[in-house]
Formats: C-alpha cells, sequence, structure tokens
C-alpha cells in the first residue's frame, strides 16, 4: 500500500479529535442534538486550523441518523458515514479556486433543488470561498439566503476580508483560532505514540513551535523528523530539518549584540552568512531567541514554557540574567521592525548588520532616534497649535523664528489685529552680538516704537533674556530705483 502523509492519515473524522477550537466544536454539537442546524456556515480562519476537516465531519453528523446517541459525532458505521468522497451524493465537495466562475455559481443554483439521496441534507463544501468572482457571488445571493430547506451551505476561507458583506450576513461566521503550542506537542506526542516512533519531549517541542499555531504545518514538519533517524528523534534532529541556525551561533551573536561586542557581532554574522543561512530567517531566529531571554528572565516558570533541554536552557537563563529587561524590549522592538524591510532590501544582510550594531550600542533607556523627531515636533507645536490649547507650547530658544512663533501664540490672547499685523510684517534674526534683532519698514517701525515696543519686549523676554534691537529695512525710494534703471542703459526692455 501507498504511503500516507500523516497529515491525512490522522485527519480528524468526529468533533472529539478536533483540537483547539472547543468554542466552535460546542456550538455545532449542540445544533446536532437540538435540531437547530443552520442553512449557511461561514468557516474562516488561518491554513491548518480545522476548518474544512470541521466542515466535513459536520456534513456526515448532520446526516447521521446515529449522531444523537453518539453526542452530535458521526457514528462511523451507518450506510451514510461509511459512503466517502465521490460516492457520497449528498455531500458535494468544490473547490472555488479553480472553479470560480459565473457558470459554477449558477449550476449550484441548478442543482441544489434536487433532495438528498440517502441523508436528510444534501451539503455544499465550497473551499476557497474568497476566490470566487463578484458574479458567481452574486448568483449565490438568493439560494444563500433562502435555500430549500433540504440544503445546507458551509464555506471556508482563509481571506474573510475579501468575502462580500452580503454574503457574510446570511451565513452563521465561525472564526478558527490557531492552536497553542502545548496542544500542539501532545498531538504530535499522540501520533508518534501511535506510529510507534521514539522521541524526547523537547524534540516534540520543537515541532509544536515550528508549526506557530497550525495543526497541519506541525504535523507535516512530524512527518517530515520522522525518518531523519532511525533510533529516537532529538532536539538536535528539529533543529537539523527546520533548517533552523545553529543554536551556539545564535547565542553566540545575541551575547555579542546584548554586551556591544562591535567584531564579534560582524564575525558571528559574516560567519553565519557564509554557511549559507538566509538573512530573514536569521534574523527571526535571533527575534525568537531574544524572546525567550526575556521569557527566561521575567517568568519564574519559564523551563516550563519554553520546554528547552536543561543545558540549553542554563546557558539561556545565565545570558538573561545579565541583560536588563530594557535591553531586551528594544533588542526585540528593532530586529522585528526589519522583517518587511529585508525582504525588499536590495542589500538584506547590510540592513541587518546595522540592526544589530545599533541595538549592542543602544542600553533600551532612550531612543535617541524617537527623542530626536519628539523634539522636532515639540519645536514645530507653537504654530500648530489651536485657541483652545494655546497656553501650553515649546519653544527652542536657540531658533528667533521657533521665539517669534511664541510670542505670535501669546499675542493672539490680546485680540488687537493691529498688533498681529505688526508681528507678521517682522522678519527676526540674532546678530553677530546674539541679540535678538526685529527688522521692520518704516510703518510698522513707527507703530513698534510709539506703541508695541514694551509689549513686545515684555513678550520676547519670555523667551530669550538677551538684547532686543529694533531695526528700520532701508527700501529704497523711487528716485533711487529710477537711477538704477537709468545706469542700466537704453537697450535694456522689461516686458508688461
Amino acid at each position: 500500500m501507498a504511503y500516507v502523509a500523516l497529515y491525512r492519515k490522522y485527519r480528524p473524522s468526529t468533533f472529539d479529535e478536533v483540537i483547539g477550537q472547543d468554542h466552535i466544536i460546542k456550538t455545532l454539537r449542540n445544533q446536532i442534538l437540538q435540531d437547530k442546524v443552520s442553512h449557511a456556515y461561514l468557516f474562516c480562519g488561518t491554513r491548518g486550523t480545522g476548518k474544512t476537516s470541521t466542515a466535513k465531519i459536520f456534513a456526515r453528523a448532520v446526516n447521521c441518523p446515529h449522531a444523537k446517541e453518539n453526542n452530535g459525532n458521526p457514528c462511523g458505521k451507518c450506510s451514510v458515514c461509511a459512503t466517502t468522497g465521490n460516492a457520497n451524493l449528498d455531500i458535494i465537495e468544490m473547490d472555488a479556486a479553480s472553479n470560480n466562475g459565473v457558470d459554477y455559481a449558477r449550476d449550484i443554483r441548478e442543482k441544489v433543488q434536487y433532495p438528498p439521496v440517502n441523508g436528510r441534507y444534501k451539503v455544499y463544501i465550497i473551499d476557497e470561498v474568497h476566490m470566487l468572482s463578484v458574479g458567481a457571488f452574486n448568483a449565490l445571493l438568493k439560494t444563500l439566503e433562502e435555500p430549500p430547506q433540504h440544503a445546507l451551505f458551509i464555506l471556508c476561507t482563509t481571506e474573510v476580508h475579501k468575502i462580500p458583506a452580503t454574503i457574510l450576513s446570511r451565513c452563521m461566521r465561525f472564526d478558527f483560532r490557531l492552536v497553542p503550542t502545548q496542544l500542539l506537542a501532545e498531538h504530535v506526542a499522540h501520533i508518534y505514540d501511535a506510529e510507534g516512533k521514539a522521541y524526547s519531549k523537547e524534540a516534540v517541542a520543537a515541532i509544536a513551535q515550528a508549526g506557530e499555531g497550525s495543526v497541519r504545518d506541525a504535523v507535516s514538519i512530524a512527518d517530515r523528523c520522522y525518518s531523519v533517524s532511525s533510533g529516537k528523534l532529538e532536539y538536535r534532529d528539529v533543529l537539523g530539518v527546520l533548517g533552523v541556525s545553529s543554536k551556539n551561533s545564535i547565542v553566540a551573536l545575541a551575547k555579542a549584540v546584548l554586551t556591544n561586542a562591535t567584531a564579534d557581532i560582524l564575525t558571528e554574522i559574516n560567519s553565519l552568512v557564509s554557511e549559507g543561512k538566509d538573512v530573514s530567517r536569521l534574523n527571526k531566529d535571533l527575534s525568537l531567541y531574544l524572546r525567550d531571554l526575556l521569557t527566561a528572565k521575567v517568568c519564574p516558570n519559564a523551563n516550563a514554557m519554553l520546554m528547552l533541554p536543561q543545558d540549553v536552557f542554563a546557558a539561556l537563563k545565565e545570558l538573561a540574567d545579565g541583560v536588563t529587561v530594557k535591553k531586551l524590549l528594544y533588542a526585540i522592538d528593532k530586529f522585528v521592525n526589519i522583517e518587511t524591510a529585508l525582504k525588499y532590501s536590495l542589500s538584506p544582510l547590510m540592513l541587518f548588520e546595522a540592526t544589530a550594531l545599533r541595538v549592542a550600542c543602544g542600553t533600551g533607556e532612550v531612543d535617541y532616534d524617537g527623542l530626536d523627531k519628539r523634539v522636532t515636533r515639540l519645536e514645530q507645536l507653537p504654530h500648530n497649535l489651536t485657541a483652545e490649547n494655546r497656553s501650553v507650547y515649546v519653544v527652542d530658544k536657540t531658533d528667533p523664528k521657533s521665539i517669534w512663533r511664541g510670542v505670535k501664540l501669546s499675542l493672539d490672547g490680546r485680540q488687537d489685529p493691529l498688533l498681529v499685523g505688526v508681528w507678521e510684517s517682522v522678519k527676526v534674526s540674532f546678530n553677530a552680538e546674539h541679540s535678538f534683532t526685529l527688522k521692520c519698514t518704516e510703518s510698522t517701525f513707527w507703530l513698534i516704537e510709539n506703541k508695541y515696543k514694551k509689549i513686545l519686549q515684555t513678550e520676547i523676554a519670555k523667551f530669550f533674556d538677551g538684547k532686543v534691537v529694533i531695526e528700520q529695512e532701508n527700501v529704497p525710494s523711487q528716485s533711487d530705483i529710477d537711477k538704477q534703471l537709468s545706469q542700466l542703459g537704453t537697450n535694456v526692455k522689461f516686458d508688461d
């Protein structure tokens, strides 16, 4: 007999075998027990969490005459349960990815009128339903809203945001969650026990963590690891199958980054890249190891959470004890933030090296880049403030324009339009003696000297404690302009 992949061989056949989705299984089971089955369901969630498997179980359970006697599960013995695949005419499985046209939806609408052959319901399972075209969705609308009493639709999708709202409102929606690592580890261990494969607890934990919440991914990885050794499956065997960067190299790199060993950082990165390690994968491995360090630093039961070999955890704990929580958070934040940039960077290695060196130089106490941006924003704040919060402003005393904006904000409360006009016509600067200089036209100069000089000096003094100089700009007279024009000669022509 041909070999069957583990994820197919151990695919759940009853509700009791579905793991990590108790909030959904309980509802579906009760609907069967109470004869309150709806006409349309939408199963959405990430890959490998059990959407299609649950749909198949539910389709058999609603048609099984002994489901209530088995706590909502299909009995697996009756003629309805025993008939599988295309032989079961009452359960139609469809792939919307390859059949997404409007003709496909019209065919469903026409054939749904025919009653079931053996069971109580005629069940349509449409996988990857988000791939249907707009026309196909529109063709299904009326059928989904008012189907025949014997019809039941189960729509499965990984991208629920692509489903039209008109379809969503006609379905009972269930969101499948990522499965916890502990449950995945128990599931993989159960499969290995059934297959007679010896394993270490740490190896199974590594497989579960690599699954990242997906049952199918975890079981597929377990399938790959199954034959890596004829004897007991060890932790290092799993790391080799996954292609994860050597833990010893990651530990050395993390230690160099956290202790500001610049030369060691570049040496370790160069060594790993020379071995063929992908930079994006290296960045992810380092981020995960830093996360483990943080867990070991703050959690009293870290060893039970991480499920690492004792010697590996001891080295992890020793390194974690020598680093502050702020430094670890700072490092994790920096490396996680460049994940997307690494995919599109022309030189991902340089970006990763620069980030590692920047993290090594920082302490996590102050983010200098962020601080610089905030200071710049605060310096510009008076110009942007509204009347409601104008009493709160920040002025850069080294910038004459910032000081003058602060004066404007203070003058707004006087409600003197002429004074505001004076403020707008003045040019400010620092002269050679670092005096605050106001340059203005003849009329503005007269107004300041005779009416507003004391007010302006008082307001400026709030932000600048040096000397204030008021100067009149030398505006050329008409005769001076005519004289300059005559010097240009008669051959010069000015366009109107």
